[in-house]
């Protein structure tokens, strides 16, 4: 979900580009950004990110999210799953329901995520991608450049919401992201479901 159908044809609704397709839409093209920027953009995100779990105190990070069941810190871990995620398509794993799904198989102490964080950004920082490379998805066939793309937009819409949980807390957010690590990215104007930030 979700999915779209037309004259038998059904797709999943993430790939917007094959969705306007089918239902013969005219849309300007959206250049994605370089892959080495995306990666780069990446291991900026998850540094934030951890950077930003380690503002929570340990009861804060137990706390269940607006509108998710899901607690800040299954949040912070899912944020270094989508980016490891990304690392096992590189070594030609698919883009799979457990892979996109991003979820850990232990979820790790703010410690223990800062460590496996350093690790993730490590090994991006050592990527040759090959973002042509055509790779399986839930979605159908796609390249790994649109799945790096998702991978960043991904993690830095959650790395948002971390920072806005603090604000809700009266916290001041540590350096979050800024509009230039967002900018080019196709994220969403709001940061939860129930407002625009």
């Amino acid at each position: 979900m979700p999915a779209i159908a037309k004259a038998g044809a059904c797709m999943s609704g993430a790939d917007l580009d094959r969705v306007a397709e089918v239902l013969g839409l005219v849309v300007e093209p959206r250049k994605a950004l370089a892959a080495e920027v995306l990666i780069e953009r990446l291991a900026v995100i998850l540094e934030t990110a951890t950077r930003l779990t380690g503002q929570f105190s340990v009861e804060r990070l137990r706390e269940k999210l607006p509108n998710r069941d899901r607690t800040v810190l299954a949040l912070a871990n899912h944020i270094v799953e989508i980016a490891a995620g990304y690392l096992l398509v590189e070594t030609g794993r698919p883009f799979d329901a457990i892979v996109a799904g991003a979820i850990p198989d232990r979820e790790l102490d703010p410690r223990d995520l800062a460590t496996r964080s350093e690790s993730v950004r490590s090994r991006l920082a050592s990527l040759r991608p090959a973002p042509t490379r055509e790779v399986d998805t839930l979605h159908g066939m796609s390249n790994r450049h649109r799945v790096l793309e998702r991978c960043t937009w991904h993690a830095a819409q959650h790395a948002r919401q971390l920072a806005l949980m603090l604000e809700r807390l009266g916290v001041e957010p540590d350096q979050p992201l800024t509009a230039a690590d967002l900018e080019g990215l196709p994220l969403p104007v709001s940061v939860w479901d129930d407002e625009a930030s």
